[in-house]
């Protein structure tokens, strides 16, 4: 069982929280900005100016955090680049290829509208270690509005992260004759992926790509990938490509109109990595909530595969001590250090089509390098977060499904890292059977947590 601990303010993925509401009021977010700025200064390293690269995505909260977070940020000696409207990986691209001593993105990913965060970015593209972000929370004092703002305007800098993502595939053209169904979430993937896909010469179907500020995420995008089967098979496309919120997660829909996790997408990369010699050291990282689906083709390729905690933070950890250059989560999370030291699930999609369409083969066909166990994950609100060890007879209903499935199955209990959310996941070859194990689990936490 996977236990989340999360800071006052800062979380596994940065601040989040309702917007207008603490920690995302505009007093709050003014502090966070005049903190961040001092801290950032104070280890600004040789070579690099106090500018700090700022994105948001399409939720109706994001300009007014965006004003508090600039004026902090003035006050305390930065320089805002302001890219408006780019996904989380845009900025940390832009960020890392500038002079700029850090990024910060306006955005809660995959969250509905009405939630909001903030989330920095190092100078490498990399999120903040846990000793920047409690620096930055211990600094927070009370500032005021400043005299002067300190924004540059950077929207033209959305055009150069889509330039990026393009050198990343064999010519402009690579996807000519190939038809695609995307479905951008009414999120941050409108500001890139329609011109780019017609760039790249796709024949390409665009979704959910008119946000109004409230329906980002809503029944689309990647939390919701299933949506676009049925459009994906009436008009004969090669695959869907759904994306979340801020474009750093991706999921597949194949040609059958069949959901492909980040599980189904982790294995055709490193096979088709190591196939061409470019697997470094001969192993993939993910997390453990794969599925044991997963454990299996990697080792069927002799493939080492590392499993962390919950989170891209502990997946790219691991990818540093072991050196591997493909690992990911099975929300679609990827991350590919060979291009990007974040996970981007544009940049992924573009590697998994360059793979399609080399191979000559069907998506369900690469699919094949990975035979899915039956899995159910039930997520529930809760009125509190108690450590699991602490909820007696929770652990017991554990136990009992544990020794149930012995060897052919597994149970996963945490909470979010993100939201007041416990999550069960079980693992196994009777869906049925799982499947009420998993409500039994469920249904006891609540009991012992209070529903939210």
């Amino acid at each position: 069982m996977t236990i989340n601990k999360t800071r006052k303010m800062f979380g596994t993925d940065g601040v989040r929280g309702k917007a207008g509401q603490y920690p995302l009021d505009s007093a709050t977010v003014m502090q966070i900005g005049f903190a961040a700025a001092r801290v950032f200064i104070k280890h600004l390293a040789p070579g690099l100016d106090p500018l700090i690269m700022l994105g948001m995505d399409t939720r109706e909260s994001g300009p007014s955090i965006r004003e508090s977070l600039i004026a902090g940020l003035s006050r305390g000696g930065m320089t805002v680049v302001d890219c408006g409207i780019i996904t989380t990986p845009g900025v940390a691209y832009l960020t890392k290829m500038g002079r700029a001593v850090a990024g910060v993105v306006i955005s809660a990913s995959h969250n509905p509208y009405d939630d909001n965060g903030i989330k920095f970015f190092s100078h490498a593209g990399t999120k903040l270690p846990d000793a920047v972000e409690q620096e930055i929370e211990h600094s927070l004092s009370s500032t005021e509005q400043p005299s002067t703002i300190n924004r540059k305007d950077g929207k033209h800098m959305v055009a150069r992260y889509g330039a990026f993502l393009a050198s990343t595939v064999p010519g402009k053209s690579f996807l000519q004759g190939m038809r695609i169904v995307v479905d951008c979430g009414h999120g941050a993937a409108v500001s890139v992926v329609p011109a780019l896909f017609k760039e790249l010469g796709a024949d390409v179907i665009i979704v959910n790509a008119q946000p109004t500020g409230r329906n980002i995420n809503d029944a689309c995008g990647a939390l919701h990938p299933g949506n676009i089967s049925a459009l994906v098979t009436a008009n004969g496309a090669a695959c869907g490509i759904s994306y979340d919120g801020d474009a750093d997660r991706v999921m597949f829909v194949d040609e059958t109109g069949v959901v492909r996790d980040g599980d189904y997408l982790l294995a055709i990369l490193a096979i088709h990595f190591k196939k061409a010699g470019r697997l470094i050291n001969n192993t993939l990282v993910s997390t453990v909530m794969a599925n044991m689906g997963l454990s299996l083709a990697m080792e069927r390729e002799d493939i080492v595969l590392k499993q962390t905690s919950v989170g891209d933070r502990y997946v790219y950890e691991e990818m540093i001590r072991t050196g591997a250059i493909i690992g990911g989560e099975q929300s679609g999370h990827i991350i590919l250090t060979d291009f990007l030291q974040t996970g981007d699930g544009i940049l992924s999609s573009l590697q998994i089509l360059s793979i399609l369409k080399s191979s000559g083969k069907s998506f369900s066909e690469l699919a094949q390098s990975m035979d899915k166990f039956p899995q159910v994950l039930i997520n529930e609100r809760v009125a509190h977060k108690i450590p699991l060890e602490q909820l007696p007879k929770t652990l017991n209903a554990v136990q009992s499904a544990e020794k149930q499935l012995g060897r052919e199955g597994r149970v996963l209990v945490r909470y979010s890292g993100t939201e007041n959310l416990i999550r069960v996941m079980i693992e196994g070859k009777d869906k049925d059977a799982i499947t009420a194990m998993a409500r039994t689990i469920a249904a006891t936490a609540l009991m012992e947590l209070g529903k939210a």
